[in-house]
């Protein structure tokens, strides 16, 4: 079990309030995280994310380990444009 932890937000909607809590996440359970704004009871728009868990679950954090951050700031290879205009089939 590989356990890191998050800080994630949530709206208390009885006391009309953000609420954040301290979580420990196993990072293999993770299926997706998505860079997203957040905004708070106050109108505060901040950079958070949506974590996806492989049992469902979804969480808004509003921060994450450095290591998934790195992830993020990686350069991915430069999309290559096809000489070719056609399309070939390849049916057996």
């Amino acid at each position: 079990m590989k356990l890191a932890k998050f800080k994630i937000i949530s709206h208390n909607e009885a006391q009309q309030v953000d609420e954040t809590t301290s979580i420990l996440l196993n990072l293999n359970h993770i299926v997706s995280v998505k860079p997203i704004k957040l905004t708070t009871v106050k109108r505060e728009v901040i950079d958070g994310y949506w974590i996806r868990l492989s049992n469902g679950k979804k969480y808004k954090a509003i921060q994450i380990p450095e290591s998934i951050k790195d992830t993020f700031n990686e350069e991915l290879p430069k999309m290559t444009v096809s000489e070719s205009n056609i399309h070939e089939n390849n049916l057996q």
